[in-house]
């Protein structure tokens, strides 16, 4: 696969919403999933999740895909650089927490997820992106 599927993003949006409840006292939050040119492909807000994830969610994703980091990496470039985020001339660019890119299992980067609204968005996304090989290999259910 060189590319997310809106299936696949499904499934991640799926496991997302599982993880939280389970080890995170299923709180409210959004999340998104971008395609690896940074298109939106998955979008979802939970009953409850703060509106600012609406623009600030898809956003993370967008950010992890186009600079192939996690936007918390991201964001210790920006603060040990000293860069204003203006910088990379796009305005869709966050420096939180949140955004982790996802890896085909070619190490190959064909999207991105983006948590939002949760006080552990990075921790969350990461364990999310870190199961789409496995959950890309499952077949249709």
């Amino acid at each position: 696969m060189d590319n997310i599927t809106l299936a696949l993003a499904k499934k991640l949006a799926n496991y997302a919403e599982e993880l939280v409840a389970k080890e995170y006292g299923m709180k409210p939050f959004s999340v998104a999933i971008c395609d690896k040119d940074g298109f939106l492909v998955l979008f979802n807000k939970l009953d409850g999740a703060k509106l600012l994830t609406i623009n600030l969610t898809p956003n993370k994703a967008y950010t992890a895909v186009r600079m192939g980091v996690s936007t918390g990496d991201f964001l210790r470039r920006l603060q040990q650089e000293n860069l204003n985020i203006a910088y990379f001339a796009d305005d869709k660019f966050v420096g939180m927490p949140g955004g982790v890119p996802i890896y085909n299992d070619k190490q190959q980067v064909i999207g991105a997820v983006g948590i939002g609204g949760l006080k552990e968005d990075g921790e969350v996304a990461a364990k999310v992106a870190a199961v789409a090989v496995d959950l890309s290999c499952e077949k249709a259910g």
